[in-house]
C-alpha cells in the first residue's frame, strides 16, 4: 500500500525537531520538502542526500492554489511510484498547511495512507514571545484569508505568513476598516529561530519598518470595541437573580408593545435622515431581539445563536442565485426566485398560510399583508382599474350611511373603504403604513408652522378664522417645497 509520511519541521531551528521527525528524515525514504527556505530543510540538504523541493513552482505559477495543486499531485504520483515517501513541511502539519489539507482529502481516493509526525508550530514560540496564554483566547488567520474577519476580534488576533511588504499593506488596509490607526501591533519575525525579532508600532505604521518574509506574523491585542456578545452578556446580567427587578419580570407578551414601538422609531429615524438617530434606534431594536432571545434561552427553547443560524439558513436558501446554481440578472428575476423558494417553504394548507397574518400588527399593515397573501394565492384583480372602481363603490356606500345617520353602517362602510384604499396602495407598490406615516409627518410639520404663527400674534389658535389658519397652512406647504 502507498504511504505518505508527513513530517512537521518545527518553527525553524533544527533543535526543535522531534526525535520521530529526525528518524523519519534520516530513514532513506524519498524526501520531499515543500520549501528549502526552512532552516531545517537546508540543514538536511547539507548532508548531501538526494532530496526534492517545490520552491520552483512558487515562481512559475500564477497563484498559490495552482502551486498547492501541483504539489499534491506530484506527491500522489511519487507515493504510487515509490510506495512510501516522506513529505516535510514547516511547523506542524496541521497548522496553516494547505497542501496537507488537500492530501487529507484526496489520498483516500487513491488508496494512499497518511501518517502525520507532529512538529512544534510557530504558535508556541510566538506565544512565548508575546507572553500569551492560548486558553485566554487567540484567533489565528492566514494573511490571505482576512475576508472572513467581519468585526474587531474579541481575542488576541494573530495574522500569519505575511510574506512581503505588499501583502502587509493589504493586511493593514483591511484591518484599518475594523481597528483604529493607533491600535497597537506587534510584528514578530522568525518566531522560534535564532534570528527571531519583534517590533511594536501602531497599526498605521505596520508596513513601513519591517522586512517581511514567510516567517513574519502580525499580532493585535483584543479590540476595546463592543460586540453583540457584550450586549448578550449585559442582558444575561440584567436577568440574573441579583439583576434588575423590572427586566427580570418581563415576558415575551409584556415586551410586545416595546418591540412594535422600537420598530416604528427606526422607521421614523430613517425618514428623518439623521444617522445618529438611526444608529440609536437600531440599537434599541436590537436590544429587543436580544431580550427575547434571553428569555427563550432561560426557558430552554432557543437562544441568540439559534436566531442567527435560522436567518442565515433562510437567506442562503432564498438566494439560490448567489449561493447556488440558479441565475438572476435583475431585481425582477430575484423576486421571482424568492417567491418560488417561499412557496416551497409553505405548508400544504394554503388557506391557513394566507390567513396566518400576525394579529399584533397595526390594522393598516395587517390589511396590506393579508391582501398580498391573498393575491399570491391567486385572489386578485387583473389590473388597477378593479380596486379603483371598488373604492368609488365603497365611498358611495359610506356617503349613503352618512346620509341615513346609521352609525353602525358608517363604521362598517368606512372600514370597507379603508380596506380598498390599502388594496390600491398594494397594486401601486406602496406600503400604506409608510405612506400614511410620511403624511402624518408632513401634517405635524405644517401644523407646527400654523401654531407658531398664532403664537406670534399672541392669541389662542381657536380665536382665528378657518381662512386665516388655512393661509398659514398654505405658507407651510410653500416653505417645505422651497426647502426640498
Amino acid at each position: 500500500m502507498s504511504k505518505i509520511v508527513i513530517v512537521g519541521l518545527g518553527p525553524g531551528n533544527p533543535k526543535y525537531l522531534t526525535r520521530e521527525a529526525q528518524r523519519q528524515l534520516c530513514s532513506g525514504k524519498p524526501l520531499y520538502f515543500r520549501t528549502f527556505v526552512h532552516p531545517s530543510a537546508r540543514y538536511y540538504a547539507a548532508f548531501g542526500r538526494k532530496i526534492y523541493s517545490f520552491d520552483r513552482f512558487y515562481d512559475h505559477c500564477s497563484n498559490f492554489e495552482q502551486v498547492y495543486r501541483i504539489i499534491t499531485g506530484s506527491l500522489v504520483r511519487a507515493a504510487r511510484r515509490h510506495g512510501t515517501i516522506c513529505y516535510a513541511v514547516p511547523g506542524h502539519p496541521l497548522v496553516g498547511e494547505t497542501t496537507v489539507q488537500r492530501l487529507i482529502r484526496i489520498c483516500p481516493r487513491f488508496g494512499i495512507k497518511l501518517q502525520l509526525i507532529d512538529g512544534l508550530s510557530f504558535i508556541e514560540p510566538l506565544l512565548s514571545r508575546l507572553k500569551l496564554d492560548l486558553l485566554e483566547g487567540v484567533t489565528i488567520l492566514d494573511a490571505l484569508a482576512l475576508d472572513h474577519l467581519k468585526e474587531p476580534c474579541r481575542n488576541h488576533l494573530v495574522i500569519a505568513q505575511v510574506y512581503n511588504r505588499s501583502l502587509a499593506s493589504r493586511v493593514k488596509l483591511r484591518l484599518l476598516e475594523l481597528y483604529s490607526p493607533e491600535h497597537p501591533v506587534t510584528v514578530v519575525k522568525a518566531a522560534g529561530m535564532s534570528r527571531e525579532r519583534s517590533w511594536k508600532m501602531p497599526l498605521s505604521a505596520v508596513d513601513r519598518k519591517v522586512q517581511f518574509d514567510h516567517f513574519t506574523t502580525i499580532c493585535l491585542p483584543p479590540s476595546e470595541s463592543s460586540t453583540i456578545f457584550d450586549l448578550i452578556g449585559i442582558m444575561d446580567r440584567l436577568r440574573a437573580e441579583d439583576g434588575c427587578p423590572w427586566d427580570r419580570q418581563q415576558t415575551h407578551q409584556s415586551l410586545r408593545q416595546y418591540l412594535v414601538e422600537e420598530a416604528y422609531e427606526v422607521v421614523s429615524a430613517i425618514d428623518s435622515g439623521n444617522d445618529q438617530s438611526l444608529c440609536d434606534e437600531l440599537g434599541d431594536l436590537l436590544l429587543q431581539v436580544v431580550f427575547h432571545s434571553q428569555i427563550a434561552r432561560e426557558e430552554n427553547r432557543f437562544d441568540f445563536s439559534s436566531i442567527v443560524d435560522s436567518i442565515i439558513a433562510k437567506m442562503i436558501r432564498r438566494h439560490p442565485h448567489v449561493f447556488g446554481k440558479k441565475k438572476a440578472d435583475n431585481a425582477c428575476q430575484v423576486k421571482t426566485l424568492w417567491e418560488q423558494v417561499k412557496a416551497g417553504e409553505r405548508k400544504d394548507d394554503k388557506e391557513q398560510f394566507i390567513l396566518s397574518v400576525d394579529h399584533a400588527l397595526p390594522a393598516l399593515l395587517k390589511a396590506f399583508k393579508l391582501q398580498k397573501r391573498a393575491a399570491d394565492g391567486g385572489f386578485d384583480w387583473p389590473c388597477i382599474k378593479g380596486p379603483l372602481e371598488k373604492a368609488r363603490e365603497e365611498l358611495f356606500e359610506l356617503e349613503e350611511a352618512c346620509i341615513n345617520k346609521d352609525q353602525v353602517a358608517i363604521e362598517e362602510e368606512l372600514g370597507d373603504f379603508l380596506f380598498t384604499v390599502v388594496n390600491i396602495a398594494r397594486f401601486l407598490g406602496v406600503n400604506p403604513e409608510l405612506a400614511l406615516g410620511k403624511t402624518i409627518g408632513k401634517f405635524i410639520e405644517r401644523f407646527r408652522h400654523v401654531i407658531a404663527q398664532a403664537a406670534k400674534k399672541g392669541r389662542p389658535l381657536s380665536s382665528f378664522s378657518l381662512e386665516e389658519l388655512d393661509q398659514w397652512w398654505e405658507e407651510a406647504k410653500k416653505i417645505r417645497k422651497i426647502n426640498n
